[in-house]
């Protein structure tokens, strides 16, 4: 059972970083509707206000009540999200409310925490629970169009179904919380590497898949973080099953990780640099880029 100072940590923890995570799955997936599809894409970006408003909400509320670790992982924002978030706008014409990730770049860890927040950050966590469960409606009904050639968009099927994971991951521990069970438990360590390594092989065939066909080199080397990842799902799944030692499985995973943290750092300065050629919008390079220091974060390495 957890105490109110971690309900309240944990919870705002997790919202800061998903929330933002949330609304940016909404914006990549409006982007990628065709004229045919402007409905859709409005659906999109009416969900992406709300995110924006409810992670509005939580910054207002976090503000010495969130941990060390999250903020000095870098995994809520980093110092390229305000300068992606404006070249994006600037592409696509798309509004970014970049004042809240300028509040976000500001955000103190407390040594303590106000137990009169309770309420509100259970309130909160209903709303994230509400909100991320009609923006998992939205990717199902989303997916099955596209699988059914019933629509088309700029996505990769595989990329709706990744932004599904995450979604339904959040909302899990959302749940949790409201439980007061804790969301780091020691023994779901080797579940959520399985879980992470996985989104990262992902990522790696993503950018692989959206650099310019010129840039082999980098290519090359997304492609082979791709295989890597792939077999370090394997090898956490099979620590799950107790068929190979959990300590080394999420040993190779950290080393991998720095690894890919260390390349989709330089891509990201790369792509804000115009110095990648790649279809990549510039906010989703920040945005992996977060999603890795998050992971490394449930590695327990929050400061690399």
């Amino acid at each position: 059972m957890l105490s109110k100072c971690e309900f309240i940590t944990l919870s705002l923890d997790l919202n800061i970083f998903f929330l933002r995570i949330m609304k940016e799955h909404s914006l990549f997936l409006e982007l990628g509707f065709t004229p045919k599809d402007m409905k859709a894409a409005s659906e999109a970006r009416k969900l992406r206000d709300s995110f924006d408003n409810l992670l509005s909400e939580a910054v207002e509320l976090a503000c010495g009540n969130v941990s060390r670790q999250a903020v000095a992982s870098n995994q809520f924002v980093t110092r390229f999200t305000v300068n992606a978030e404006k070249l994006t706008n600037f592409y696509t014409g798309v509004p970014i409310n970049v004042d809240l990730t300028r509040k976000e770049l500001m955000l103190t860890p407390g040594t303590g925490c106000m137990h009169s927040l309770e309420n509100n950050v259970d309130s909160l966590n209903r709303k994230a629970y509400r909100l991320t469960a009609s923006l998992v409606n939205f990717k199902e009904r989303l997916l099955c169009n596209v699988l059914s050639c019933k629509m088309f968009t700029f996505n990769y099927p595989l990329l709706i179904e990744h932004i599904l994971r995450e979604a339904r991951l959040f909302m899990k521990m959302l749940v949790d919380l409201s439980e007061r069970r804790n969301i780091v438990r020691p023994n779901d360590l080797i579940n959520l590497e399985e879980f992470w390594n996985r989104q990262m092989a992902e990522h790696a065939k993503f950018i692989a898949g959206l650099l310019d066909p010129s840039e082999e080199e980098l290519i090359d080397t997304a492609r082979l973080f791709g295989k890597e990842f792939d077999q370090l799902t394997i090898e956490a799944k099979q620590a799950t099953k107790k068929t190979l030692d959990d300590t080394d499985a999420t040993s190779d995973s950290i080393e991998a990780m720095l690894r890919l943290q260390n390349f989709k750092t330089a891509g990201t300065q790369g792509i804000l640099n115009c110095k990648i050629r790649s279809i990549i919008i510039p906010l989703l390079a920040d945005h992996v880029l977060r999603e890795a220091n998050h992971y490394l974060c449930v590695l327990g390495v929050c400061n690399a």
